[in-house]
């Protein structure tokens, strides 16, 4: 399914752009189940070795050469050893599998520096490519002082939609957003993460979303949707306003 330029692959939450021979992943949270098991809730190390055949698969079906790492490579705040091990263990494998690896700085990106550096990388506030600005999504679109642009890529807002069925049982499942930004494009990635929560776009007010991109240039109710889950497939979904 093509969105914005972009193309789908298969069921995982990731694009490719096929003129730019480039993946765009975002939100990967690396180290999150050390994070809810040292606040008490066991949680089974799998989301790497899962997240590493995802992008093993996209390479595959793509022949992509390039990849971004759109913001929020890591979860913690404050790096413990076990979550640069795993930040270690997935730059090793992009160095292996792609010509240019392209690390864009998440809020969650701190104490980063040192540990890209050694694969000859380093952290940018955002890339601008094609008419393509791609940025976390965590500052206002002023601070980056970018030039000119047709279209703006985030993450950081984790969007996923709240869906009810007939006897009401609700599910959550994780989505693209794209549309009108004012006068230009937005795409909006959902987490790569598997266990990463997110944002009920189609509950949650304009005003509480967590990207001030989201809540200050755009009508998040005329924002189309393609739903997305490793399980079930992709969905196309009319503007969230409507659902």
């Amino acid at each position: 399914m093509e969105i914005e330029g972009f193309q789908t692959v298969d069921s995982i939450p990731g694009l490719y752009h096929p003129e730019l021979e480039l993946i765009v992943i975002s939100d990967l949270h690396l180290g999150l189940e050390g994070s809810m098991t040292f606040d008490g809730n066991y949680v089974p190390k799998h989301q790497l070795e899962k997240l590493l055949k995802d992008i093993e698969k996209m390479k595959e079906e793509t022949d992509a050469s390039r990849i971004i790492v759109n913001g929020d490579l890591k979860n913690e705040f404050k790096t413990r050893y076990s979550e640069t091990d795993e930040i270690e263990n997935f730059l090793g494998f992009l160095d292996r599998e792609f010509e240019e690896i392209i690390l864009i700085e998440g809020n969650h990106d701190t104490f980063l520096e040192e540990t890209v550096e050694d694969y000859g990388l380093e952290l940018q506030e955002y890339h601008l490519e094609d008419d393509i600005l791609f940025t976390h999504g965590h500052l206002e679109l002023e601070e980056l002082e970018a030039e000119s642009f047709e279209t703006v890529v985030i993450g950081h807002e984790h969007p996923a939609l709240a869906l009810e069925d007939e006897i009401g049982i609700r599910e959550k499942v994780a989505c693209f957003l794209y549309g009108d930004m004012e006068d230009k494009r937005i795409l909006v990635l959902p987490a790569f993460s598997s266990i990463s929560n997110g944002t009920n776009v189609n509950e949650t007010p304009q005003s509480q979303l967590l990207s001030p991109i989201m809540r200050d240039h755009v009508n998040k109710n005329k924002l189309k949707a393609v739903a997305v889950s490793r399980e079930a497939g992709i969905f196309k979904f009319p503007e969230i306003g409507k659902i």
